[in-house]
């Protein structure tokens, strides 16, 4: 429970503050640009993972690469 109402919270503020952030993770979420789109947490939370997904490849590619850890390939 701790752990969901730390991503509503992070989510609610996102929105509140809308920022050029919320807009990138809309981007990411697969936010098309419709006039009759809305912009839900939905979407934020769909390009929140996405980015996330990104950032823990790259750090596999990294450890592989360097030797350490799993090897890929």
């Amino acid at each position: 429970m701790a752990v969901l109402l730390g991503l509503a919270v992070f989510l609610w503020e996102v929105e509140r503050l809308g920022d050029p952030f919320k807009g990138f993770l809309l981007q990411l979420g697969g936010k098309l640009g419709l006039p009759s789109e809305r912009d839900g947490p939905y979407l934020l939370l769909r390009g929140l993972v996405r980015l996330l997904n990104y950032e823990v490849t790259q750090e596999l590619l990294k450890q592989a690469k360097g030797g350490r850890g799993r090897s890929f390939g």
